[in-house]
C-alpha cells in the first residue's frame, strides 16, 4: 500500500494516469490526491487517449503493460509525443530493466521509475519535474545563436516554452532532454559530467541512460545538420559543447 504524505501548499495540477490494475489505480489516485494533484484516471489505451485529447494534462504517468496489451504504454507515449511534444511523461511500471527503460526514454519519456518505489518518492519525481517546467517557463524567452558545422547554422533556446530550434526548426525533445541540451549549450567549452547533466534534468538514472538521450538530442539535430558535431564525448569525464 502507498503511503500518503499530505502537502497542503502544492498548487493543483492535472494529472492523466494511466494504470490497468484497480488497486494500484486507486492507490495512486489517493496518493496524487493527497498532494492536491487532480487525477484523471485511465484503465485502457483508448480510454487514456480520448482523455488527452480532450483535456489539457500538466503531466502523463504511464504503465508499460495495459491488459494484453504488453507495451501499450511505449505506443501510448510514443501517441502523446506527436501531439505534444513538451508535456513531462513518467514511466510508473514493473518493466524496469534497463532495456525497458532505454526504450521508453528513446519514445520521449522524462523518467522511468519502478513500481516498488514508495508513494513519497514518487510524488517527489512529479514535484521536481512539475518545478522544472515551472522555473523554465516563468524565464524570459532567451534566443542564443551559435555556430554549428556551418557558419549558416545556429541553435535557439527558447527557456519561456522549453523548447530548443536548430536554424528555425523545432527540435522534437523531450523535456528531459531539452534541459541537457541547454545545460550543454548554457556551458560552451565546458565539459559537463553525467552527474551534472542528471541535475540539470532532475533526474537519477544509470549513466547509460544519458548517453542514449545524448543520442537521440544529436539524431535530433541532425534531422536538420547531416554533419552536427557540437556535442563532443570527452572520455570518462562526461560531454562538452564546442562550437563547429
Amino acid at each position: 500500500m502507498l503511503s500518503v504524505l499530505k502537502s497542503p501548499d502544492a498548487p493543483e495540477r492535472r494529472i492523466l494516469l494511466v494504470e490497468d490494475d484497480p488497486t494500484l489505480r486507486s492507490n495512486y489516485e489517493t496518493l496524487l490526491g493527497a498532494h492536491r494533484f487532480d487525477v484523471t484516471a485511465c484503465e485502457t489505451r483508448n480510454d487514456a487517449v480520448a482523455a488527452f485529447v480532450d483535456e489539457q494534462f500538466d503531466i502523463v504517468i504511464l504503465d508499460v503493460t495495459l491488459g494484453a496489451e504488453y507495451e501499450a504504454g511505449f505506443d501510448l507515449c510514443r501517441q502523446f509525443r506527436e501531439m505534444n511534444k513538451t508535456v513531462p511523461i513518467i514511466f510508473l511500471t514493473e518493466h524496469d530493466d534497463e532495456a525497458d527503460r532505454i526504450s521508453g526514454l528513446r519514445m520521449g519519456a522524462d523518467d522511468y521509475l519502478g513500481k516498488t518505489i514508495s508513494g513519497a518518492y514518487l510524488a517527489a519525481r512529479v514535484n521536481a519535474l512539475l518545478r522544472r517546467v515551472d522555473a523554465l517557463r516563468a524565464e524570459t524567452a532567451s534566443p542564443l545563436p551559435v555556430h554549428g558545422p556551418d557558419q549558416g547554422s545556429f541553435l535557439r533556446i527558447d527557456d519561456r516554452l522549453s523548447r530548443a530550434y536548430w536554424e528555425g526548426h523545432p527540435l522534437e525533445l523531450s523535456l528531459t532532454q531539452f534541459w541537457i541540451l541547454r545545460e550543454l549549450f548554457s556551458n560552451a567549452g565546458v565539459v559537463r559530467s553525467v552527474s551534472e547533466l542528471m541535475r540539470a534534468a532532475n533526474i537519477t538514472v544509470q549513466p547509460n541512460t544519458i548517453v542514449v538521450h545524448i543520442k537521440s538530442i544529436r539524431e535530433e539535430i541532425q534531422r536538420f545538420a547531416p554533419d552536427f558535431s557540437c556535442i563532443k564525448s570527452e572520455r570518462a569525464r562526461g560531454y562538452r559543447w564546442v562550437e563547429g
